[in-house]
C-alpha cells in the first residue's frame, strides 16, 4: 500500500505502525499546504533517531519508508538520507534511494546488478517518418537474434571481449575472487547480452524533432550477483565475529571502508561497474549495426550518453571524501547528460543535472514501479497490456506483463516532482522494445 504524506488516510499496523504514523504525522504537518501539483515544498524532510530523510515525492510505500528508516537510523549514513520520486520496496535497501557513508560500505546496498544503468545516442539524419513498419520489423527481430535475453549467452565470446576484460581487469586488479570467476563462460560469453526483467533495447524517436535514437538498459549480469553475494555474506560473517547479532540488523550488513575486506570490495565492485559499462557499450555497437544495415544511418557517437543507476563512488562533498551509494537513482552533478527511462511504453528522457546537494547531486533512475510483478499478472489483464503497446513493434506475451505501462508509475509526476535535481533536454517515445523473458509463465505468476 501507498502512504500519501499530504493527507489521505492510511493505515499500518503493530510497532512499524506506530512509528510510521509519528514520522508521516511530521511530514503531513510541515507541508500540509502544499498544491498537488507544485512541487517547491520538497524534499519533505522526515526526522528519524538518525539522519533525517529527504523525500521528494508526497507518497511512498509503507514498507519503503520502514526501510528508509532502518536505513537512516543505522550507522552507515552521514548528513541525510535522499529518496527519489520513483522510490519503491527493494531487497535490503529501497530503491532510489541515496546516501553518502564516511567509515562503512554496505555491499547489499549497491545490490546484485551492480553497475546497471542505461545507455543512448541518436542515429545521425535517421527521423522516425523514415522507418518504415518492415524495417521496424526487421531490426526487431535482428535485435532479437544477435543480442542474447534473458538467461542465455553468447555461444562464443564477441570480438571484443578479450581485450576489454583484460584492459579494466589490468586497471582495476580485482581480487582473486574475480579472477576465478573469469575462467567461466558465463562471465566472458555474457559481454553483449541483455537479462531479463526490466533491461531492455529499443528504437526510439526524439518527439519534438523525431531524430531516432539508441536506448538500452542492462547492467553486469551474473558476476555482478556473484560479487555482490560474496560480499554481503563475508560482511555478515565480520559482524558476526565481533558479536552483533546481526538478525537485528534487518539485512544490513557492512563492513568498515578501511578494512581489507572492504577494499577489496571496492575493487571487485568497480570492476563489476566497468564490465556493466562495456556490457551496454558491446550491446549498443551491434544494435548501430543492424540499424546502419537496415537504414544506411550511422549513429553520432559525440552525443552517446551511458551511466550506472547501481553504484557506489567516492565523491568530494563539500570538501569532504565520502562514499555515494545510489541504489536505483542517476548522478545528477550540475551539467551531467543523464537517462531516466519509463516503462515499456511510455517513453524516456534524457536529462541534465542541476547538482543539487540535497539528493547527493542525485535524480530518480526511472519511473519505478508501482505494482509488484506478482500484482502485475493478477490485475492487467493481457488484453489491456496488448492496447498499451499498440503501435509498438514488442512480444505483448504473457510473461511481459509485469513490465506493462500500468505496472510503473507516472514518469511526467515523477520529473515535476524531481524539478529541482534534473532538467528535460529530450523526451524519447518508443518505436521498438525488446525485453527478455521465459516463454512459459513462472507458477508464481499464474492466477
Amino acid at each position: 500500500m501507498l502512504v500519501n504524506l499530504i493527507g489521505i488516510q492510511w493505515k499500518v499496523k503493530g510497532e512499524v505502525g506506530r512509528r510510521m504514523a509519528t514520522l508521516i504525522h511530521s511530514a503531513y504537518s510541515s507541508f500540509r499546504c502544499a498544491s498537488r501539483r507544485s512541487y517547491s515544498h520538497l524534499p519533505q524532510i522526515i526526522s528519524t533517531k538518525g539522519v533525517p530523510i529527504h523525500l521528494y515525492s508526497d507518497e511512498i510505500e509503507t514498507q519503503a519508508l520502514a526501510q528508509v528508516v532502518l536505513l537512516a537510523e543505522s550507522p552507515l549514513p552521514v548528513d541525510y538520507v535522499s529518496v527519489m520520486p520513483d522510490a519503491h520496496l527493494g531487497k535490503g535497501v529501497t530503491i532510489g534511494t541515496v546516501f553518502a557513508s564516511e567509515k562503512y560500505i554496505y555491499p547489499n546496498a549497491v545490490g546484485v546488478d551492480i553497475g546497471c544503468g542505461m545507455a543512448a545516442v541518436p542515429i545521425h539524419g535517421l527521423y522516425k517518418k523514415q522507418l518504415t513498419d518492415s524495417q521496424k520489423v526487421e531490426i526487431f527481430h535482428r535485435l532479437k537474434d544477435l543480442i542474447p535475453t534473458g538467461f542465455a549467452k553468447h555461444n562464443k565470446m564477441l570480438p571484443e571481449t578479450k581485450e576489454v576484460l583484460e584492459k579494466i581487469t589490468e586497471e582495476l586488479k580485482p581480487t582473486d575472487y574475480v579472477m576465478g570467476q573469469l575462467l567461466q563462460s558465463n562471465v566472458t560469453n555474457q559481454l553483449g547480452t541483455l537479462g531479463g526483467g526490466n533491461h531492455f533495447l529499443e528504437i526510439v524517436h526524439c518527439d519534438k524533432d523525431n531524430l531516432v535514437w539508441s536506448l538500452l538498459h542492462s547492467g553486469s549480469r551474473n558476476i555482478g550477483n556473484r560479487v555482490a553475494q560474496h560480499y554481503d555474506q563475508m560482511a555478515k560473517s565480520m559482524l558476526q565475529k565481533q558479536g552483533v547479532d546481526t538478525r537485528t540488523l534487518n539485512g544490513i550488513n557492512y563492513m568498515p571502508i578501511d578494512s581489507e575486506e572492504g577494499q577489496n570490495y571496492l575493487r571487485d565492485m568497480e570492476w563489476s561497474q566497468q564490465y556493466a559499462f562495456q556490457n551496454r557499450k558491446a550491446m549498443q555497437r551491434i544494435m548501430l549495426q543492424i540499424i546502419a544495415d537496415v537504414t544506411k544511418c550511422e549513429a553520432d557517437m559525440s552525443r552517446s550518453v551511458n551511466i550506472h543507476h547501481n553504484y557506489c563512488s567516492c565523491e568530494d562533498c563539500n570538501g569532504r571524501k565520502l562514499y555515494v551509494t545510489r541504489k536505483g537513482a542517476t548522478s545528477a552533478a550540475k551539467g551531467q547528460m543523464g537517462i531516466i527511462p519509463g516503462s515499456m511504453g511510455s517513453g524516456s528522457y534524457i536529462t541534465r543535472g542541476k547538482g543539487n546537494p540535497l539528493s547527493w547531486n542525485s535524480s530518480s533512475h526511472g519511473a519505478g514501479r508501482r505494482m509488484s510483478r506478482i500484482k502485475a499478472h493478477s490485475n492487467i489483464s493481457q488484453k489491456d497490456f496488448e492496447v498499451s503497446m499498440k503501435g509498438i513493434v514488442c512480444d505483448t506475451h504473457e510473461s511481459v506483463r509485469d513490465e506493462a505501462p500500468q505496472a510503473y508509475k507516472n514518469l511526467t509526476l515523477v520529473m515535476e516532482q524531481q524539478s529541482s535535481l534534473t532538467e528535460i533536454v529530450h523526451r524519447l517515445m518508443p518505436l521498438i522494445n525488446v525485453k527478455g523473458f521465459e516463454k512459459k509463465l513462472p507458477k508464481k505468476y499464474r492466477n
